[in-house]
């Protein structure tokens, strides 16, 4: 049995200089003492991927990064982290814990708050909403990036330089085209689309002939061959029915730069800073906005207006090799597609429909095709967001191997 420690009977000596350790904040404390309540559900649900002691392990550097997000904001919280402070509070303290190797700390610290947030929201105590929870997950992601296979050498371009290119872009062009057109709003439906005599304008703006009709049934043809169509017989049913309006309406609505009512759809929040005169901003804004066009042209389930699966792995393989300096190459997908390449990794009806989405990419500037599929350098910055996007909201999403073979 231990001894008892006792008591010093005096204050005085050389204690006096030995500073007390400082009072933790309440909110802190008990922030910490939320996470210890966790503990055994998160060991039982921690066993998926390790054992109990890496799981105490797990919430014992949650609680440390607690601290440090606090000790950074002067707030903090148990089921709910700032992304705007994800990286200072991540990097303070891989700072402490191995000075040797931070970034190797780094990296240990982000997939644990990656596995720690996964708790969180699949057991319902998530704090935040779904959209914070994403965009946590897409960061977290993001941060682990070259377990991907990503290259070290992913062109690096000032934000002037990001800014002209964006300019530059006919997918933005037409986005500023089209929120030029929409002015302070329209009118929609009960459902939520615009009235047929405003699809004509809402279509001009993206670059489409097309007009709105009570008997129209026929959508506009894609792919090779839409530009040979008769522009003059377009006509439709609704504005979904419009491609490329459809795609820049939703990825729009997503990052809030489009506000849907029960009457009108009028600009967002985020539409200001479409034309902001400030530079970080038109630059988040466009880079938001990219990367939910990228995700939502991958993934599995389609946009929200198609009907029956769209399985895009075969997409997400090429845009992620186009990024990394290892392009599929055009036959190669042909190939696929005709069925002519026994043993390829690239299904034949994948590849086809990736060949569909392929060509729409490319007129909006979103991949260049020559010999090979490659991503353009301001478009790069997006595409692991948006795959993290599609991991975040597709369980069974699988991209396959960056690399060929």
């Amino acid at each position: 049995m231990s001894r008892k420690t006792k008591k010093p009977k005096t204050r005085g000596g050389h204690l006096k200089a030995v500073p007390s350790a400082p009072r933790m904040p309440l909110q802190l404390v008990l922030n910490h003492r939320v996470v210890d309540s966790f503990t055994p559900d998160f060991v039982r649900w921690y066993e998926r991927f390790s054992d109990a002691e890496d799981a105490l392990q797990c919430l014992h550097i949650v609680k440390l990064f607690i601290s440090a997000s606090h000790a950074i904001s002067e707030e903090s919280s148990a089921t709910w982290f700032d992304p705007d402070s994800l990286d200072d509070a991540a990097l303070a303290l891989a700072s402490t814990l191995d000075e040797a190797d931070s970034d190797e700390a780094l990296v240990a610290i982000f997939d644990y708050l990656h596995l720690y947030t996964e708790f969180l929201f699949e057991t319902g105590r998530w704090s935040g909403t779904e959209e914070d929870y994403f965009v946590l997950h897409m960061l977290l992601t993001e941060e682990a990036s070259g377990e991907l296979g990503l290259p070290d050498d992913i062109p690096e371009l000032s934000d002037e330089e990001q800014d002209r290119a964006f300019q530059e872009l006919p997918v933005l062009q037409l986005t500023g085209r089209l929120l030029e057109w929409l002015g302070a709003g329209k009118d929609v439906t009960s459902t939520g689309v615009l009235r047929l005599k405003d699809i004509e304008g809402a279509a001009g703006a993206v670059g489409v002939k097309a007009r709105g009709k009570k008997t129209g049934k026929r959508p506009l043809p894609e792919g090779e061959g839409a530009a040979e169509a008769d522009p003059e017989s377009f006509e439709v049913g609704s504005m979904h029915e419009v491609p490329v309006l459809r795609e820049i309406w939703a990825a729009l609505v997503d990052i809030d730069g489009l506000s849907i009512g029960s009457t009108r759809a009028a600009p967002g929040a985020a539409a200001e800073s479409w034309d902001s005169p400030d530079l970080d901003s038109r630059l988040q804004i466009r880079r938001e906005f990219l990367t939910v066009f990228l995700a939502s042209a991958v993934m599995d389930s389609g946009d929200m207006w198609e009907e029956g699966p769209r399985d895009n792995a075969t997409l997400a393989r090429v845009l992620l090799r186009g990024a990394t300096g290892e392009p599929v190459s055009v036959d190669e997908l042909k190939s696929a597609a005709a069925n002519e390449s026994v043993g390829s990794a690239l299904p034949t009806f994948e590849a086809i429909r990736a060949l569909r989405e392929l060509a729409t990419l490319a007129d909006l500037g979103l991949v260049d095709v020559d010999t090979h599929y490659t991503v353009p350098p301001p478009v790069i910055q997006c595409v692991i967001p948006a795959l993290a996007l599609v991991l975040a909201m597709e369980d069974n999403f699988e991209p396959g191997p960056v690399h060929p073979g």
